[in-house]
């Protein structure tokens, strides 16, 4: 996903629904920050610092919270804050979080992200995979709650 895609915005209701209705699943969020989106880029590595300072739980808040000011990350400035506001619901420190987003190894993680993307031929924002399957991440969510029952069945898994 990319923070500032709206349609990955629109999608994230879908991944709340799934989450609650299969919470034993895995859920794994990787950063394509598109270069259309300037603001992209840089939530996506505020995302891996918040995620390596406070874990998942953490992380998702923060998700969260940055698709619910998307409109924010328009403007430098209004980035800096939605961003800053959206590690501060997450329970961590805003100072410490984007000091981490600026270091080498974190752009990296970035870019090692964008290149999984890339090596799945993966073109667009928001992607979707259940179990490495691409399924419509807009779609509508009894569709996707129904593919991932179909597939949890065909794995031998017990989906909920």
């Amino acid at each position: 996903a990319d923070f500032q895609c709206p349609h990955c915005k629109d999608a994230q209701a879908n991944v709340d629904k799934l989450a609650a209705d299969f919470p034993k699943a895995r859920f794994v969020f990787q950063n394509f920050p598109l270069p259309q989106h300037p603001a992209a880029a840089g939530a996506s590595a505020y995302g891996i610092c918040v995620t390596k300072q406070g874990g998942s739980t953490a992380f998702f808040s923060f998700a969260a919270a940055v698709f619910d000011g998307q409109d924010g990350l328009a403007s430098a400035d209004g980035a800096t804050l939605t961003l800053n506001s959206a590690v501060t619901k997450a329970g961590l420190d805003p100072v410490a979080i984007a000091a981490c987003a600026k270091t080498p190894a974190t752009i990296a993680a970035v870019e090692a992200s964008v290149k999984l993307s890339q090596d799945l031929k993966i073109t667009q924002t928001p992607t979707l995979l259940i179990n490495g399957r691409q399924v419509p991440a807009t779609a509508p969510y009894d569709t996707v709650k129904q593919i991932i029952l179909y597939q949890a069945k065909l794995d031998g898994v017990v989906a909920q």
